[in-house]
């Protein structure tokens, strides 16, 4: 997690550097950026927990301070604390959005590779060639699979910022290409706390399609 936000905070401070863009309201807002995204991504692991561990880990210090963790719940309280402090307070120039991305995007992936190692958001069994041993059974390396699709769409991200792409359109594919990328590779997910509710469909599952279907309906009344 230090690893991610680290490079995430740097590769940020990197491309508006490289803009020429003004770097001094960036440590303020990853500040508030990581103690809402924190807190979110709590939240929503407590929502998807089943009832009876709740309790156990609302108390627990080695919960809030260590592993537990649900992105999505993490993006929706960033993306609050974000419209608080660029469109609200206008602490930040919204129109420079996109410069953010690049940090979120890589700096998730190496999360993800982070969630290999520790052995958590673990995928389904499997007898394919690049199969990997954990929790004692020959399982998917689902980790790596959403990691190698973030570095991905990071690469195209960085490629639309040197193409000038306006905001709106690397934002948006950004939530786009994820959606689509969670969505499928929940299919492939073993562990039950992601919570599996509506047509076995996973908690990030339903965020997915919503999230896709409102970028999407939004880039079409753009252009109507």
């Amino acid at each position: 997690m230090g690893l991610a936000w680290g490079v995430g905070f740097y590769l940020t401070r990197y491309v508006f550097e490289n803009h020429n863009l003004n770097i001094k309201p960036l440590p303020t807002l990853f500040g508030g950026l990581f103690l809402s995204s924190w807190i979110g991504a709590k939240v929503f692991f407590l929502v998807v927990s089943s009832q009876h561990k709740v309790y156990q880990y609302i108390y627990a210090d080695s919960f809030w301070l260590g592993g537990g963790f649900v992105f999505y719940g993490g993006l929706i309280f960033g993306l609050a604390f974000y419209f608080i402090y660029s469109v609200w307070l206008k602490k930040f120039p919204f129109k420079e959005s996109k410069y953010l991305v690049p940090g979120l995007v890589f700096g998730h992936g190496i999360g993800r590779v982070g969630c290999f190692f520790t052995g958590c958001c673990y995928g389904i069994q499997c007898d394919l060639p690049w199969a990997v041993k954990m929790h004692g059974e020959w399982i998917h390396p689902v980790q790596l699979y959403e990691a190698f699709g973030l570095f991905l769409i990071g690469y195209l991200v960085m490629k639309w910022i040197a193409q000038k792409k306006e905001n709106f359109y690397i934002v948006s594919h950004y939530l786009l290409y994820y959606s689509l990328l969670r969505f499928f590779v929940e299919f492939f997910r073993g562990d039950i706390i992601r919570g599996v509710y509506w047509f076995s469909l996973s908690t990030s599952q339903i965020i997915s399609l919503a999230l896709f279907v409102i970028i999407l309906t939004i880039k079409i009344k753009k252009k109507a």
